[in-house]
């Protein structure tokens, strides 16, 4: 007889015996429903504010006849921390548009909520057809964890130092002509009204900093923000005649 087969099958019904005694009272939890989990009232991360629009190509301007038709789109924003977990807790949201009208904020429930966009008077569309759209909220900058330990800390090295929030009208990164300023608190400007648009203060601005020269002392927490664009020009029709 093959001895060697009879053990393979020992233990393949040995293995078998273990996890069918096991089944009653198993070392291993059942996950918890999402509405067993805890509110995430965490801190906003830069990396997850994300915006996006219900329909970003609305179709305002027609360049064949020259008309144009009212439209209007919901515009909503997603928030997350550090972690990649979405946060619960509410959080205000305020928007700013380079052209047309737009809720100025929303609190967001479950992660995210909305404003409608729509458009205006139509004299002052702007001329390359694309209109940015800017939200801005209050939590932390983002940060590259090397040591995965939830902060930033004097193994790390990298971090999004942002500026102050501006409408970018030609989405060239950089504030300039055209572009609107949004006056908010941050490191170079404790007031928020300085007139002025400021650059990055050169520290990170984050709760979960504890880097020994790389924290801001003047704010933990700072002003991320997010844009985006509508192309308001109707599509060309490529249907054949």
């Amino acid at each position: 007889m093959n001895n060697r087969f009879i053990t393979t099958l020992a233990l393949t019904a040995s293995s078998l015996m273990f996890v069918a005694g096991c089944s009653e009272d198993s070392p291993f939890e059942t996950p918890p429903g999402a509405e067993d989990l805890p509110p995430n009232e965490g801190v906003i991360s830069q990396k997850n504010l994300a915006i996006g629009a219900e329909e970003p190509t609305p179709g305002v301007y027609d360049p064949a006849d020259g008309s144009f038709t009212a439209k209007s789109t919901k515009i909503t924003v997603k928030i997350g921390d550090l972690n990649n977990q979405k946060i619960t807790g509410a959080h205000t949201i305020y928007f700013a548009t380079e052209w047309g009208l737009i809720g100025p904020s929303c609190t967001t429930v479950d992660g995210e909520c909305s404003v409608t966009w729509e458009t205006s008077a139509f004299n002052n569309i702007p001329g390359d057809l694309l209109n940015t759209i800017t939200a801005w909220t209050l939590g932390e900058e983002a940060f590259i964890d090397t040591n995965d330990n939830g902060k930033f800390d004097d193994n790390d090295s990298t971090f999004e130092d942002r500026e102050e929030p501006f409408v970018d009208a030609n989405l060239d990164g950089i504030f300039n002509t055209g572009d609107i300023l949004i006056d908010v608190v941050n490191g170079n400007d404790t007031t928020g009204a300085n007139g002025a648009h400021d650059i990055g203060d050169g520290f990170l601005n984050s709760p979960n900093c504890t880097h020994s020269s790389l924290c801001s002392t003047v704010l933990t927490s700072s002003y991320i923000w997010v844009h985006m664009q509508l192309d308001m020009e109707v599509p060309v029709s490529t249907t054949t005649p």
